[in-house]
This record gives C-alpha cells, sequence and structure tokens, in this order.
C-alpha cells in the first residue's frame, strides 16, 4: 500500500542515493556458507568484489588491527550496492523507486543474509536519504533549502565564497535518532563526503561545481548495546525499518521550501 499522506512523491526528487545499513553480531564468512550467498546474490547483482581491509580496535589491552573481509555487490545498471562486513550490511540505491519498493529490494538481501550466514543478534537499523539541492543559476539556495541550514550570510558578502558549510541537528523520535545535516557551498558533491566512493554508482543529479549548491542527509537509525539487541529476522528488520521511514521524509519536507518542492522538483 503507497502511503503517501502529506507528503507526495516528488517527479523530480533530487534524492541522490538511499542507504539501510544493519548491524549485527559478528558472524564467520564459513566458505560454504558465503558459496550460498554469493549463488543467491548473483541473480540481481552482476559485479562482485571481495577484500580484506584492516580494523582498528581499542580494548583494555590497547590498540589492536584486526583483517575486515568484506564482500560488494553491484548492479550498476539498477543503480543497487550491497556491502557486507562481518558485523553489517548495508543496502543502497542511486534510483529510488517508493518506500514499499525499497524496502523489499533491501530486505530480500536481509533474507538472503539470515538463512545463510545466520547473524545472532540485530542491535542497529539504520536508513539514510542524501539529496542534491541544485538551484537554477539565476536562484539562490535559500529558494530551496531553510536559511538555519545555510552559511550565515555576512560571511559570504563582498564577494567571498563559502566553499563548504555544515549543518547538524539531532532529534530524539519513536524510533531513535534522526540526524538531519547540510552540506552547503561550492563543493560540487552530490552525497556527503563519507558515502564518496563507497558503492560506485553513477548519479542520476548533476551536480556543478562552479556554484553554491547544498547536500541534505537524513540519517535516522535505531541502535541498543550489541549485548541487548534482539533476535535477527527478516521480521525484526521490517519493523525498525519501517518505523525509521516516516519522520525521515517529513524531516526532508520540514527543511525544503514550498517553491522548490511545487516548482522545480514536481
Amino acid at each position: 500500500m503507497v502511503r503517501d499522506g502529506g507528503y507526495p512523491k516528488l517527479e523530480r526528487q533530487p534524492l541522490t542515493l538511499v542507504l539501510a545499513e544493519f548491524r549485527f553480531g559478528r558472524v564467520a564468512f564459513e566458505p560454504a556458507a558465503l558459496v550460498v550467498l554469493k549463488e543467491r546474490m548473483a541473480r540481481r547483482f552482476t559485479d562482485v568484489t571481495e577484500g580484506v581491509a584492516q580494523q582498528v580496535q581499542l580494548g583494555d589491552a590497547g590498540v589492536t588491527i584486526m583483517p575486515a573481509p568484506y564482500v560488494i555487490w553491484r548492479a550498476p545498471e539498477a543503480g543497487a550496492a550491497v556491502h557486507l562486513e562481518v558485523d553489517r550490511i548495508a543496502y543502497a540505491t542511486t534510483m529510488y523507486p517508493r518506500f514499499e519498493g525499497f524496502a523489499k529490494d533491501c530486505l530480500a538481501v536481509v533474507e538472503a543474509l539470515v538463512e545463510t550466514l545466520r547473524p545472532p543478534n540485530l542491535h542497529r537499523v539504520g536508513l539514510r536519504y542524501n539529496d542534491a539541492v541544485v538551484p537554477m543559476p539565476d536562484e539562490l539556495l535559500e529558494h530551496y533549502v531553510a536559511a538555519p541550514l545555510l552559511p550565515f550570510s555576512p560571511l559570504a558578502a563582498d564577494g567571498d565564497t563559502v566553499m563548504r558549510h555544515l549543518s547538524e541537528t539531532v532529534v530524539q523520535t519513536t524510533a531513535g535518532a534522526l540526524v538531519v545535516r547540510a552540506l552547503a557551498g561550492v563543493h560540487g558533491l552530490g552525497m556527503m563526503p563519507d558515502l564518496l566512493g563507497q558503492f560506485d554508482l553513477p548519479l542520476k543529479v548533476e551536480v556543478p561545481n562552479d556554484r553554491p549548491v547544498a547536500v541534505l542527509d537524513f540519517d535516522h537509525y535505531w541502535e541498543v548495546a550489541e549485548a541487548e539487541g534482539v533476535p535477527f529476522d527478516v521480521d525484526a528488520a521490517r519493523s525498525r525499518l519501517d518505523r525509521l521511514h516516516e519522520p525521515a521524509r517529513e524531516a526532508f519536507w520540514k527543511v525544503t521550501t514550498e517553491f522548490a518542492r511545487t516548482q522545480r522538483w514536481n
């Protein structure tokens, strides 16, 4: 069922990346189970990359550097990718349909993980939206985004150029914590810097590097201590993901202008 409510889908939405992340108790990349998982993922994802990174852990004994194996699946033509580590899996897309379609695709990946590697518990679920706000050449960011998210105007007086201005607000919600960030300036970015290069997917929005733009980042997550995690199954993942969606979408409508939503993105 499509739930538009007061926030209908925009025809030219500025979304550049949508990401769902699930963190769980560590699993072993047991070869036989990994083979089965790869076979299931191959039905949709054409590119596979495997590697081992270095993970720094701080403990009573000091700093420990641990090998951290990972697998990345990509389907560039569908704008989708999956990043799997021993304690997290992330599903990302640059071709977002509606939430129902996104959740279906995302939870299919979760189901494959649960039925093969069998992670013991779920202790964090995150849903993150990035939007690239690109005004027309004769317009200002203020026409699109609420002023409190933008640079202090006197800093851009006398022809000075604001290269980067980052704002961040954290709101406690009934589902978890919602972090709203805005990165404004002449930076040419279509998503937040920490997401660059993670999934290597083509963006649908062209972002100029010679005039002010803004990246809006809506990062809504539920998290508990690992020892307090819940059994990891598809129903638990679906329930948490569903609860994160609506407040994140509502936040987008609260920080963008009616002009942008009705005249530029609809």
